[in-house]
């Protein structure tokens, strides 16, 4: 039976610094992604403006929190029609919202995460600096964050073990140490220079056997000299080959039941060059799980 798939947006900038990834979801549609997907059922959602006004520590949570609870709703809609759901943000922040689905619906003991990011995002409320809420959610995925931070019923309470994060290259120092506490395992940008990419895969691809596998893919884990529509460019990034070559690997193992694209920017691709960059990726993720 041919996979049939569900774009859902995740319409959300306001858990970052800048705006304009909540476009992404036009931008990707307009250009053809639908198509990509074999015709892919459509999820839109709102675009909601930035609230006004937040507690200390947590940047326009009501808007991002009620973006996250539209996208659990999208996602568990999905998969309930047999849809394989494809993610489209909006920051990181909406995470939150996929992760909360997956783990309602597989039990979160059950799903990993392959995260390539040039951040760890791991941060609680505690910890952040900025009070950015696409720097937490992970860290609120494993239940580390206050209750603020819960979509859904119940917090997801991903076990760090099961956590692959892959190209970080952006860490903060509290991170390090949340990191170790969970047991998530770290692959940073500079490992995967030293050891090799097939070194670092063979750590990842045996820990996924028998788990409910989602991949988040943030474009800013990908060098600013091959792609620079988004809100961080940090130098010394993976290459898109390197990128590529993650997600054939992942997607391969059959395992997964999600993707996730995050942190585009189009307003910051005036010519469509990071644009057309990215469909290319997405013909990728859509060739290995037909």
């Amino acid at each position: 039976m041919e996979r049939r798939f569900a774009l859902a947006e995740a319409a959300v900038s306001c858990g970052s610094p800048t705006r304009g990834a909540e476009r992404a979801f036009d931008a990707l549609v307009q250009a053809g992604l639908p198509a990509v997907f074999g015709g892919a059922r459509l999820l839109p959602m709102e675009k909601l403006a930035p609230c006004a006004r937040w507690p200390a520590g947590l940047r326009h949570l009501d808007t991002v929190m009620e973006v996250c609870r539209r996208l659990r709703l999208s996602v568990l809609d999905a998969l309930g029609r047999g849809e394989y759901p494809v993610v489209i943000g909006g920051d990181h922040s909406c995470a939150m919202g996929t992760l909360a689905a997956l783990g309602e619906l597989y039990g979160a003991e059950n799903v990993a995460v392959v995260y390539v990011d040039a951040h760890t995002d791991i941060n609680t409320e505690k910890t952040s600096q900025s009070g950015c809420i696409h720097g937490m959610d992970l860290a609120a995925a494993c239940g580390l964050c206050c209750d603020q931070l819960t979509v859904g019923s119940q917090r997801v309470n991903l076990l760090g073990e099961n956590l692959h994060i892959i190209g970080a290259r952006s860490i903060d120092p509290p991170e390090y140490g949340i990191v170790e506490r969970v047991g998530a395992r770290l692959h940073t940008a500079q490992a995967v220079r030293e050891r090799g990419l097939e070194a670092v895969l063979g750590d990842v691809l045996p820990a996924l056997e028998g788990k409910r596998v989602h991949i988040s893919f943030d474009v800013d884990v990908l060098d600013p000299s091959e792609f620079a529509a988004t809100g961080y460019n940090l130098p010394e990034g993976l290459t898109v080959g390197q990128t590529e070559r993650i997600l054939r690997a992942v997607l391969d193992t059959g395992l997964t039941c999600s993707f996730e694209c995050v942190e585009y920017n189009p307003a910051l691709d005036q010519e469509g060059r990071d644009r057309d960059t990215l469909m290319g990726v997405f013909r990728t993720v859509a060739a290995r799980l037909r």
